[in-house]
């Protein structure tokens, strides 16, 4: 049997229209089993609002719709959520209705849509990227979290330390500890190890550990982080002794 659910939404037209800054309010029909991506679907098709406006459909990403791809992360309720995972009755409050929000760290495009390119700006920054990885040298680290990290922006979101151009955050972290496990990454190890000692870096983490409890792959985030600061250690030590640190640690090591 289905319930009546109401759906409180942040929008906003464009980032140059701040004063189109608004929330709609929104009633759905939510059936057991329902998301609230498949609620944002079926408002797509009626956008009336509670009061019976009719209004241009709420702009949101979702990708895949098989619970992948991360496009669909936002505020559900205040807290960090991908719309497809998210059940709809599930979210409902005991009073009030399902207040939906953009991910406030992020650039607004339009609505629910956030531009998620400072998450890859802040992977560049550290050179944690490599264009076509390639399957060597595979390590037991390597193994457990390549080819998960959706992108989704959640983990960036809910870190209390991270801001656009500060921390960089936890996944691209992550990726510069996978990237000097591999074989393919290993060249440019030492130079991702001092870009993440700098500004930005593994320093400016404050261990809140946020981070793993948001991610919806179950990414050991704050083991990287772990990893990646002894092996940025083992680096600094190496430079003030004038004798070469290793660049990362051995395979499989944390």
């Amino acid at each position: 049997m289905s319930e009546k659910v109401v759906l409180r939404i942040l929008r906003q037209d464009s980032p140059a229209e701040p004063e189109t800054r608004r929330f709609e309010e929104f009633a759905v029909k939510a059936a057991p089993g329902d998301s609230i991506a498949s609620a944002l679907f079926a408002l797509r098709a009626s956008p009336v609002t509670l009061d019976g406006q009719r209004v241009a459909p709420v702009a949101f990403e979702s990708a895949c719709r098989g619970d992948r791809c991360g496009a669909c992360t936002l505020l559900v309720n205040g807290h960090v959520r991908s719309a497809c995972r998210t059940s709809l009755l599930g979210a409902r409050p005991k009073r009030g209705p399902v207040v939906l929000e953009p991910l406030s760290k992020l650039p607004l495009v339009r609505d629910l849509i956030v531009d998620k390119s400072p998450l890859r700006a802040a992977r560049q920054r550290l050179g944690a990227w490599l264009e076509e990885p390639t399957e060597e040298a595979h390590a037991p680290f390597a193994l457990a979290v390549i080819d998960r990290c959706s992108e989704c922006g959640a983990c960036f979101e809910a870190c209390p330390e991270t801001s656009r151009d500060g921390f960089a955050g936890a996944a691209a972290l992550n990726e510069v500890r996978l990237l000097n496990a591999l074989g393919a990454g290993a060249a440019r190890a030492s130079a991702r190890l001092d870009a993440v000692m700098g500004p930005g870096g593994i320093a400016d983490c404050g261990k809140a550990r946020v981070c793993v409890e948001v991610c919806p792959e179950g990414i050991p985030l704050f083991d990287s982080i772990l990893g990646l600061e002894r092996d940025a250690t083992r680096r600094w030590l190496g430079t003030l002794s004038g004798r070469r640190a290793p660049a990362a640690a051995r395979p499989g090591r944390k």
